[in-house]
């Protein structure tokens, strides 16, 4: 019986490569999945977000100047500068440390590819950072204190909060314990 099951897995996985296998998934154009009037919220009667695809393809990233170490972000959804939802996407250079700070609203935030190096704090300090890999899920609460590396790879993260948002600095002091 188990010897049996074993051959069908096996047969049905050579099927399925076979049959699927070198396909990609197809794009859709966001606006052929529109809904023809706008959605409202069924509580609120507020409208709703927007019915929105992105295929990874789909996102259009800004090139990166020559010789640039800063990170890149692009909006999926919503306006970070505006009252609401947004969602966010960055890619933080290999290398790229980013000194302490602060958001004034509060966030989610999801590791999609590289190690994440996630510190609390008012001062860098390599011996607090967590390293977080992809699939990592952290929340950042309003006006805590933090500094971030992709100390061995790019690091592509995925920002979810509710606007308007803003950055403030820490004062950068000397620390021993920076690399």
């Amino acid at each position: 019986m188990q010897r049996n099951s074993f051959y069908f897995i096996v047969v049905f996985s050579i099927f399925c490569v076979v049959l699927f296998g070198g396909q990609r998934t197809r794009s859709i154009p966001p606006q052929k999945l529109q809904p023809k009037e706008p959605v409202r919220d069924l509580v609120s009667e507020k409208p709703a977000i927007p019915l929105l695809f992105f295929c990874p393809d789909d996102i259009r990233w800004q090139p990166q100047q020559q010789g640039s170490t800063a990170p890149r972000t692009v909006t999926l959804l919503g306006d970070p500068k505006a009252e609401g939802l947004y969602v966010t996407r960055t890619i933080i250079p290999k290398g790229k440390q980013i000194i302490p700070h602060r958001h004034t609203d509060s966030r989610t935030v999801v590791v999609l590819s590289g190690t994440y190096y996630y510190g609390i704090g008012e001062e860098f300090d390599a011996q607090k950072l967590v390293a977080l890999p992809p699939g990592s899920f952290l929340t950042e609460p309003a006006g805590v204190p933090h500094f971030t590396w992709a100390k061995d790879e790019d690091v592509i993260v995925q920002t979810t909060a509710v606007g308007p948002s803003g950055t403030q600095l820490v004062p950068d002091k000397p620390s021993q314990n920076r690399p």
